[in-house]
């Protein structure tokens, strides 16, 4: 069985996607404990990457049980059984199985380590997958360094955040879509390349294909995000790295491809991804009786939208697209969107209008959704003959939403993902009166990003930090007098990774923190935090 890490060893196969698991039936079991599992939360670099554990350390989220892969000799039993393990889950303790001996699996739950057998996938019933539905025209450019993408970030004022330097540099996104075409040649990603900015790939669907080679889907997601072609078009944040995951067969549709999801948003966790996007929402099957009714669309009864919560409470920000089913009898959100502290993205015109298509709320436990609304019609895309084109979907609005939340966290990275969604929502036009049409409304970047600053800025005036540049020693020094509270000093290096913290106690006399000899040379951000005032300052340290 593979470890999580080896898991993050990234192979892309050559070959074109064929239906492995054609002739067999889908399954998703459960086990009642993790019994056997090698690993344990005292160690958690084991299995999760050290990005992973970092980001968690710098959000005080630990790592529990519920992180722990799952035990192999459950799933040894179940291959010693002739079942095909295809995937593992540690949040649902359990895995994605496929066979054609369906009446052992009538039984399975009859064996002592399984708890619970669910019926996933059907072969061999032709049908046709949910993607968010999408219209193509041309597109001209229409500004110097945008190009047809200015409207829909400019929709949001994402602009001010990339003028001040922020387009994402150090922030790890994952996208979870349906394939990747063109990706590897493609001139709005030639930059990625270039800088080694796809750390990987991953096809949970069918290992393997060539994921350049599949839908054309998560191409265009992608382009939205990190695209970059001088004068002609610049995504909402071209400076990130991105992890690109298959979970999505477009030759059929049923709920073992919202099991990949939850497999592929495990996988974004112990990778250490900031930010996923996915332009994926489910409620209706190829088999009906699969399908999920409104009722369940609470949060917690579907296993997707568990998982997305799950997900967002790891440290990620989560953005999803609302559903493109407004005008439909369905009419509401799908799921995941439904999950709670995600941020579920609805779309508009670029005149912010609401689009008719973009899925209602609210929940079924009646809580306001979409989160907020960004421009998803005529959204500019890369296409697959080079040039430029346009879209329409909330499969497009909520990539605007996504890379410009990895721009404003990378702007106040000792911030959490909790803290940045919030400042997101709360940014929103339409905060002091949400509705289910729009959500909490259009958010403005700007004033997100203005917000926390213009605060920093007071309490900035309560301490002199020197010498800056520094090598060895800080002076904290307080302009106002000696405080009575423990004073929290913490070290981030530009990525947001905590280098060193120390906490000098309010009866000590002392002012300075000795800095370690490791730290390397280079800018870092200096957080000090006095009861409930932080303040942070950019500090650079040479050895003279």
């Amino acid at each position: 069985m593979k470890t999580v890490l080896q898991k993050i060893i990234f192979i892309i196969a050559g070959l074109l996607s064929v239906s492995v698991y054609a002739q067999d039936y889908g399954y998703f079991v459960t086990f009642v404990d993790k019994s056997g599992t090698p690993f344990s939360v005292d160690k958690p670099e084991e299995f999760l990457s050290i990005r992973a554990v970092e980001r968690r350390e710098k959000q005080d989220i630990p790592v529990t049980e519920r992180d722990l892969p799952v035990s192999p000799v459950y799933t040894d039993s179940l291959k010693n059984l002739g079942l095909t393990v295809k995937h593992t889950t540690k949040w649902f303790n359990g895995c994605i199985v496929f066979t054609s001996n369906t009446a052992l699996m009538d039984t399975l739950e009859e064996y002592d380590f399984v708890s619970f057998v669910e019926l996933t996938y059907i072969p061999d019933i032709s049908g046709s997958a949910k993607l968010e539905k999408t219209s193509f025209a041309n597109k001209s450019t229409s500004t110097e360094v945008y190009g047809s993408a200015f409207d829909q970030i400019n929709t949001v004022n994402g602009i001010p955040l990339h003028d001040k330097g922020y387009m994402g540099d150090g922030m790890v996104i994952a996208i979870i879509d349906a394939g990747f075409y063109g990706v590897d040649n493609l001139p709005a990603f030639t930059h990625l390349w270039d800088d080694n900015r796809i750390l990987g790939t991953k096809d949970f669907v069918n290992p393997a294909s060539d994921i350049f080679r599949e839908h054309t889907h998560g191409m265009n997601v992608l382009s939205i995000i990190g695209g970059k072609m001088d004068g002609t078009y610049l995504g909402t944040a071209p400076d990130a790295s991105f992890y690109l995951l298959r979970t999505e067969d477009v030759n059929s549709e049923y709920p073992v491809e919202a099991d990949y999801w939850i497999c592929a948003a495990e996988f974004a966790d112990s990778a250490g991804v900031d930010v996923i996007n996915t332009s994926l929402g489910y409620y209706t099957f190829d088999d009906d009786a699969m399908s999920y009714s409104y009722s369940q669309l609470d949060g917690n009864s579907i296993r997707i939208s568990k998982a997305a919560s799950i997900a967002a409470s790891t440290g990620m920000i989560v953005v999803i697209s609302a559903g493109n089913e407004g005008a439909s009898s369905w009419h509401y959100i799908s799921a995941p969107a439904d999950a709670e502290n995600i941020l579920a993205v609805g779309a508009m015109t670029s005149d912010s209008v609401k689009a008719t298509f973009s899925s209602f709320g609210p929940t079924a436990d009646g809580r306001i959704k979409p989160d907020v609304t960004a421009m998803g019609v005529s959204v500019a895309v890369q296409n697959t003959s080079g040039g430029i084109s346009t879209g329409s979907g909330t499969s497009f609005s909520a990539p605007v939403i996504t890379g410009l939340s990895a721009c404003l966290w990378q702007s106040l990275d000792n911030l959490s993902s909790d803290e940045i969604i919030k400042l997101i929502i709360e940014s929103s036009n339409n905060f002091e009166n949400p509705d289910n049409n729009m959500g909490y409304g259009i958010p403005d970047f700007k004033t997100a990003h203005a917000t926390t600053v213009s605060e920093g800025v007071e309490l900035q005036d309560l301490w002199v930090v020197f010498p800056n540049p520094f090598r060895d020693k800080l002076i904290i020094s307080n302009t106002i007098g000696e405080s009575e509270n423990d004073l929290e000093i913490s070290l981030f290096d530009i990525t947001g990774i905590l280098k060193f913290r120390e906490v000098i106690s309010g009866d000590e006399p002392k002012n300075y923190v000795d800095i370690p000899s490791y730290l390397s040379d280079g800018m870092y951000i200096l957080q000090v935090k006095d009861g409930a005032k932080t303040a942070s300052y950019k500090i650079m340290k040479e050895d003279f």
